[in-house]
């Protein structure tokens, strides 16, 4: 699964980078422990343009009768997409791309969980493949929310986690932002494992585990002075 991200891109990047525009108005700082329930940037297409837009991390299905509801969803399983009522919808036609420099994984140990830090050798922008829904209250509240598809992992990090976040390259984000592309056969391809040389992992400190806390120091290496 992915319980945690860090983007450290601010909304000027993300313009340059994926050539979109911020809907509407919102601040954005950059987050090195971003967790659910957090307000974050989703690339998405709409109105035959790309747009930057703030959305609550954990998809929020537009049954819920409120949306702070056990139906919540952080992740989306890649290989159930079409079958699960949650998802398919979006799945057809409401796809984005979280963006990300790295997430956390805890790795188990007679110690307790132990967290680590995955990326990119080069530590750029990951393209997270996700889903997004519209949910509308009674009293006209609206929520936008998302949710960070997964996908088996690679050899890389199996050891840490038997799950990992698709991500995509440059060229499938078109395809997979385009709410008319519905072949579902060609989009749940590009689901797959990322290369195993194409991402690492390092040790990093327990600050990490406790959501409030913050700052480019969280994902610096592990450094046992006793050791």
């Amino acid at each position: 699964m992915c319980g945690r991200y860090v983007l450290k891109a601010n909304i000027e990047e993300l313009e340059k980078k994926y050539g979109a525009i911020p809907d509407g108005y919102f601040e954005f700082a950059p987050n090195y422990n971003v967790a659910p329930s957090v307000d974050m940037p989703v690339i998405l297409e709409r109105d035959e343009a790309r747009k930057i837009s703030s959305m609550r991390w954990g998809l929020v299905p537009p049954w819920a009768e409120s949306p702070n509801t056990r139906y919540t969803m952080i992740n989306a399983r890649a290989e159930t997409l079409s079958t699960k009522r949650s998802f398919s919808k979006p799945f057809e036609s409401r796809r984005c791309i979280i963006p990300a420099n790295g997430f956390y994984e805890w790795k188990k140990s007679s110690s307790g969980k132990i967290p680590h830090y995955i990326t990119k050798p080069d530590g750029s922008l990951i393209n997270f493949a996700g889903l997004y829904e519209i949910w509308k209250g009674r009293e006209g509240e609206i929520i936008s929310s998302f949710t960070i598809i997964t996908t088996e992992a690679n050899e890389t990090i199996r050891g840490l986690h038997d799950r990992m976040p698709a991500m995509l390259l440059p060229e499938e984000i078109k395809s997979w932002l385009n709410p008319s592309e519905h072949n579902l056969t060609y989009l749940q391809d590009l689901l797959r494992p990322w290369p195993d040389d194409g991402i690492l992992y390092y040790r990093v400190g327990t600050e990490v585990n406790n959501a409030r806390n913050s700052g480019s120091q969280l994902i610096e290496p592990y450094s046992d002075l006793f050791g």
